[in-house]
């Protein structure tokens, strides 16, 4: 962790919350309600799962990238990650 700026670790650090919350999303939350067509469930269960998987692949993404010297890149990734957790923490505390 030496390699990377202080920065950069404080915008990466929010990408690894879902990792946490990754028990909320797999067996209690259903943020976007429950249809009654099993693959509409289906495709609501992958989007859900999605919540939390992508912030932690924006987390070693955008650490890999900025680490092959991808500043801007990695500044986008990082962002998107932390766009994703403040969503995934938003649907829990107004769903729950």
């Amino acid at each position: 962790m030496k390699d990377f700026p202080h920065h950069v670790l404080l915008m990466a650090f929010p990408c690894i919350i879902p990792a946490v919350l990754s028990v909320f999303f797999l067996f209690a939350v259903h943020p976007f309600g429950t249809p009654e067509y099993a693959f509409l469930r289906f495709l609501l269960y992958i989007i859900t799962q999605l919540l939390w998987i992508v912030p932690i692949a924006c987390f070693f993404a955008g650490l890999d990238r900025y680490r092959r010297g991808f500043r801007r890149t990695a500044y986008a990734i990082l962002t998107l990650g932390l766009l994703f957790t403040i969503s995934d923490i938003l649907l829990l505390v107004l769903k729950v």
